[in-house]
Parts: structure tokens; C-alpha cells; sequence
């Protein structure tokens, strides 16, 4: 499915056969951004067929949208394959704060997983995607580990109290009523809980030691959802658990770190503590890199490597500055800033080049757009798809021009809407265009295949003579919405003028009559209304006539009767009588519609007992 079938067909190109002919070793490639996600799909397929069973790969990326742009593209190329997300903290190791459960709840979720994944039998290949924010990041050993708690309905032998209690261990907080990642409420024999990476909340309704029924709900109304779920599993909330003998650590640590002694005082009670992350070095010990935890056999692929290393770099220094900036702040009053690198010299960003280090013995791979002319970099014939700067003719045009010249041609655009009206627009340019589910392995000369798909970019090949195309590149803008996104509320409006802040001679938009100068802020008499303020303005061009435009500063309510100015346009191009010409209907259409009305409001006040 997807664009799988399309390896094969880049293979035919010698240089991307020579490039998967290193799978096995470190390397270095060449590529245009569109043939990464191909080439490491190619390594994996690789290297799988040799070992005879599924590989693992680290993609290391220079930003957390590029890693979720990535990911997306090995679903589409790989599809076989288990694409785990390892988003990063949210907070320095130094800050007094704590990361979200929700992405506490991704990490631990793509470790858990990993872990079965090589426990099992790796029938098919695995990929983790993380920014280089994530992976330079040392964290807790043993994560992967950790004891969860399943709900399963039908289930027997629960005992609820047991169940908060092992709830408060994995640092989930109890709450009267749930609203957010990582807490959960006890009423009666209902357990309602939100577990860090689902996307709604869970009721369990228990009778006895029975769970009877166990559905999700919504935050807004705790109102029960209508379909019932299946197992549920119930991860820690936090990456750093109160345990027995970080309760001992906390408590031999308090007078050894004055600055901190009241945040280890209740971790040594049991009581988690907001920002207490940035004590895992002191209270855990040695902490390990994400490589780890990563089978020995596997690979870690390093995309756009010099951004890689700017972004590292970027990451030490902000880091280092937040930390003098909050010792500053210390010395005028602010609480001091967790500093445990200087005395444990540990749980800092490790550097790229100590990443590489404690990789080993796994195969490390480089993939750069850029070409040093370096004789041991591996290089792919490919370049980019030309840039229309947003012109979507250029690009259909472009794509007709290259089935005309018997290339093979594929379009991937994220959503079903956008494939077909890919397939419309080439079809008025009479270009065989098909919709597909997956390109075929051996793709029409002069076909353009149109596939359900998500890919960085496109790229084109000579030597294959195939080109592919994202939705960004053949609209001319990225057209698709990512469904898999939380939906937002629209923002409200910002710089809404304020009419009691204008000044005279500032300009102004009116709705009917356009661009003018404010003169001033009148008070006029409406009918049944009362008092109603108005701004009054004049045309901002020199040559226009000297006619004034009036308009509310607040709604009408329903019942008062519209009157507004009857001023002419102040345009050049239109006279005194053409308005009044184009007026005078008006007038008699908002007549005739208005008259029913104010006869039954005349009527009703008649008859109100409240008229007299």
C-alpha cells in the first residue's frame, strides 16, 4: 500500500542501488529531502532481508515538525512497519517544572512498545522518530519496565481501593472531578481515570470485585460516550516515580542541597512535587541515553546533520543562558534554579558526537542535502522539484510536460478530496491520470499515478525517469489538513479599534463608504432606542466632496428601527443623482419588508395591559 511498491523503481537508479548496498556499515549520503524517507525505507528492507527478521532505525531529526513530517512519511513508505513518535520535554533540565502528562505519556507509551517489539518476534520492521531536543536528552533506565495497571471489562479480582492506591504510585493525582491527563476520582464504585496518552478519559463502574463496564467520557459534560472500549492500560504520569528508595535518596539529600531541601522534604514524604524532574539526576543516579534502550542491531539515522549540530549547539547555549539568567534572579529574591550539573555532572544534553559514542556498536548513518565533493559520502542522483512560488498552473504544467516526455509520474497528497481533484484538474489537461491505492512496482511510461499519501517532498529521478510530487508542491501550498491534529476554537479578533481611542484626523475604514478621517464622536437621538453614540468621518482624498459618513458604535437590538446616513459616496466616479437612483429602491424594498413588522409591534403594544 502507498508508495511502497515505488523502492523497487528507485533501485533501478545505480547510484540509490549503491547506496542500499551499505546497509550493513556506517555511512554518509547525499540526498534532496525528498529521497531521505525512501533511503532509510530501503536500508531497513535491507537489512531485514539479511537478518531474516525486522530492524529497528532512531531517526534523528532537527525539530520536533520535522520529526512528526517524517514519521508521517515512513507510515506511507513503510507501511508495515511501527512508527513510534518520541516527542521531547517541554522544560530544561534546570526549570522548576514539570513536562506534561500527555508527553510524559507518548514517551513512556513508544518505550513500552519498543520493548515488546524486541521481546517478540519482530516480524516487521520498527521506527523510532524523535528531534534531536529528544534524543540528546538522558533519561531514567528502566522505563520501559515499569508495571502497569489494565482494566479489562468482564474482568474479575479488582479491588478498588488497592487500584488508587496503585494510581497514586504512578504518580496519577485524585481529584473530585477529572479533567486532565493524569488524574483520576473514586466515587462509590465508579473509577473514572485519564490515562497520560489516551485521548479521552475512562469510567470503570465496578461491582464488587467485577468490572461490569468500562466506557470512555467527555471532559466537557462527564458525560458517558456512547461506544464501549477495549482493554485499557494505565502507564505512569510522570517519567520519575516515588518510590522506596527515592523517598531514602530525598531524605539524605536535604541537607546536602539547601536551595531544594523543601522539594526533596516532600518527595521523602511521598508527595510529588512539581518540578521535581530536574532532581532525576541526584534521586535516580546514572541516567542513559535513548540509545540504550534500543536493540544492539539496530540503526540511527541522523537527517540534515548540520542542522542537527546547529540546533544541538543552540539547545547548550540556551540552556546555559537560562540557567545564569535564573541565578541572576536568584541573587534579587527569585527562587534558585535546580543547578546539579556542577556537582554531579550528569543529566545535562549530551553532544552529538557523545551520542555517537554510546551508540555503538549500533550502525550510524548521515543523510544530507548538502554535497562536500567528499569521496566517502555516498551520493543519490535526484534533485528537487522545481518552486512555482504558488503558481498551481505551473505545477500541473510542469507535471504534463513530464508525462508528455513518457516519465512515470506520481502525486501524493494526504486526503481522498485532494486526490481527486488532482485527477479533475489533469484530466482538463487531458493527462491519463489514475487514482490508485499503491503505485505499481512497474509504473506506465507517461501515466501520472495519483495516490492517498504523505511525503516530505518530491524529487525527481533521470536515471528511472520517475518523478513524485507532494500536495505542497502540485497545488502550489500545502492544500491537506492533518486530520490526526487537535481541533482549535477560532482566536478571537485582535487590533479591534477602540472609537473611544480615535483622535481627529486618524484614518479609518467605514463598511460602506471605505477609507476616510475621523472628525469626531457625536451623540444622536434614536427613536424608541434612546441615546446612540456615532462616529462621524470624512473621505481621506483631496478631491472627493466634502460629505461627512456617520456609524454606530454598537449593535442594534432587534426591535429598534434602523437609521443610518444618507450621505453619497464620496467616489469621483459616481454622482449625487446615480446614488440617489440606486437608493431609491432600496427604500422601498426595506419598506415594503418592514411594514408586517411594525404593524404586528404596533399591535402588540396596543393590546400589552402595560401600554396604559
Amino acid at each position: 500500500m502507498g508508495l511502497a511498491s515505488l523502492i523497487p523503481v528507485l533501485a533501478r537508479a545505480h547510484t540509490f542501488e549503491a547506496a542500499l548496498a551499505a546497509a550493513r556499515s556506517d555511512a554518509d549520503f547525499s540526498a534532496v529531502e525528498g529521497l531521505r524517507v525512501p533511503l532509510l525505507a530501503g536500508l531497513l528492507e535491507r537489512r531485514a532481508a539479511s537478518a531474516e527478521r525486522g530492524q529497528a532505525l532512531l531517526a534523528i531529526t532537527a525539530t520536533s515538525r520535522e520529526a512528526e513530517a517524517v514519521g508521517a512519511s515512513f507510515a506511507s513508505w513503510t507501511p508495515d512497519a511501527l512508527v513510534l513518535p518520541f516527542p521531547a520535554w517541554e522544560t530544561l533540565p534546570h526549570e522548576r517544572l514539570s513536562p506534561s502528562a500527555e508527553t510524559v505519556g507518548r514517551r513512556l507509551r513508544s518505550l513500552r512498545e519498543l520493548r515488546r517489539w524486541a521481546d517478540g518476534s519482530r516480524e516487521r520492521p520498527l521506527v523510532l522518530v524523535a528531534s534531536v531536543r529528544a534524543a540528546l536528552q538522558p533519561i531514567t533506565p528502566g522505563l520501559d519496565e515499569l508495571e502497569l495497571v489494565t482494566l479489562t471489562a468482564g474482568g474479575r479480582g479488582y479491588d478498588l481501593a488497592a487500584l488508587g492506591v496503585r494510581l497514586a504510585e504512578l504518580a496519577y493525582a485524585r481529584v473530585d472531578l477529572v479533567t486532565r491527563r493524569g488524574e483520576f476520582a473514586m466515587r462509590g464504585g465508579i473509577l473514572d481515570v485519564f490515562p497520560p496518552d489516551a485521548e479521552h478519559p475512562v469510567r470503570a463502574d465496578f461491582f464488587g470485585d467485577e468490572l461490569e463496564q468500562l466506557r470512555a467520557f467527555s471532559v466537557a459534560d462527564q458525560r458517558s460516550l456512547p461506544h464501549e472500549v477495549g482493554p485499557v492500560e494505565l502507564g505512569p504520569a510522570r517519567e520519575l516515580l516515588i518510590t522506596d528508595a527515592v523517598r531514602s535518596r530525598a531524605r539524605e539529600l536535604q541537607h546536602e542541597y539547601e536551595g531544594v531541601a523543601p522539594m526533596l522534604a516532600k518527595i521523602a514524604e511521598g508527595i510529588p512535587v512539581e518540578g521535581m524532574e530536574s532532581l532525576t539526576p541526584a534521586l535516580v543516579g546514572r541516567l542513559v541515553p535513548l540509545t540504550d534502550y534500543l536493540p544492539a542491531d539496530a540503526a540511527v539515522a541522523v537527517l540534515s546533520p548540520e542542522r542537527v549540530a546547529t540546533r544541538a549547539l543552540s539547545l547548550a547555549e540556551t540552556n546555559r543562558e537560562f540557567l545564569e539568567a535564573a541565578w541572576n534572579a536568584a541573587t534579587a529574591g527569585a527562587a534558585a534554579p535546580i543547578d546539579l550539573q556542577a556537582s554531579l555532572d550528569t543529566g545535562d544534553f549530551l553532544t552529538v558526537s557523545a551520542l555517537r559514542a554510546e551508540a555503538r556498536p549500533r550502525t550510524w548513518w548521515t543523510v544530507s542535502p548538502f554535497d562536500a565533493d567528499d569521496d566517502e559520502v555516498t551520493r543519490l542522483d535526484g534533485r528537487a522539484i522545481p518552486s512555482f512560488a504558488g503558481s498551481a498552473e505551473g505545477a500541473v504544467g510542469h507535471v504534463v510536460s513530464l508525462v508528455k516526455s513518457d516519465w512515470s509520474v506520481a502525486v501524493a497528497a494526504a486526503g481522498a478530496g485532494l486526490v481527486d481533484r488532482a485527477a479533475q484538474v489533469l484530466a482538463e489537461r487531458e493527462v491519463a491520470a489514475r487514482v490508485v491505492d499503491a503505485v505499481p512496482r512497474d509504473p506506465e511510461p507517461g501515466v501520472a499515478y495519483l495516490v492517498t499519501a504523505s511525503v516530505e517532498a518530491g524529487f525527481e529521478q533521470d536515471e528511472a525517469r520517475f518523478a513524485l510530487l507532494s500536495e505542497a508542491e502540485f497545488y502550489g501550498r500545502a492544500a491537506g489538513i492533518d486530520s490526526r491534529q487537535p481541533k482549535k476554537l477560532a482566536s478571537r479578533r485582535r487590533n479591534v479599534v477602540d472609537p473611544l481611542q480615535l483622535k481627529s484626523g486618524d484614518y479609518v475604514v467605514h463598511e460602506t463608504h471605505g477609507i476616510g478621517r475621523f472628525i469626531e464622536l457625536v451623540t444622536r437621538e434614536v427613536t424608541g432606542a434612546g441615546a446612540s453614540r456615532a462616529a462621524r468621518s470624512a473621505p481621506s482624498t483631496r478631491r472627493s466632496p466634502a460629505s461627512t459618513s456617520c456609524s454606530s458604535t454598537r449593535r442594534r437590538s432587534a426591535g429598534t428601527p434602523a437609521t443610518g446616513c444618507t450621505c453619497p459616496p464620496t467616489s469621483s466616479t459616481s454622482s449625487r443623482a446615480t446614488w440617489a437612483a440606486r437608493v431609491r429602491p432600496c427604500r422601498r424594498w426595506a419598506d415594503r419588508i418592514g411594514r408586517p413588522r411594525r404593524a404586528r409591534r404596533a399591535r402588540r403594544f396596543a393590546t400589552s395591559p402595560w401600554s396604559s
